[in-house]
């Protein structure tokens, strides 16, 4: 971890998230209660949005730290 916070590093870890789960992103989608767009969209480009990187960790039952670095 190198403590830069970047949103291609955060699109990485979400779609490493869906990948572990072996969730379509359309089935992610439907777990957190968004699109299949919004999934692919947080995958491309990430978010910076704590609430939502939270309420993905929450879910997934992994830290927000995991998702952030």
């Amino acid at each position: 971890m190198n403590g830069t916070i970047n949103s291609y590093t955060i699109a990485r870890n979400i779609k490493r998230l869906r990948c572990e789960h072996k969730l379509t992103q359309m089935e992610m989608g439907e777990i957190l209660g968004y699109s299949e767009r919004t999934i692919r969209r947080l995958e491309t480009n990430g978010t910076y949005d704590i609430g939502v990187i939270n309420f993905i960790a929450k879910s997934f039952n992994v830290t927000a730290l995991s998702i952030l670095f």
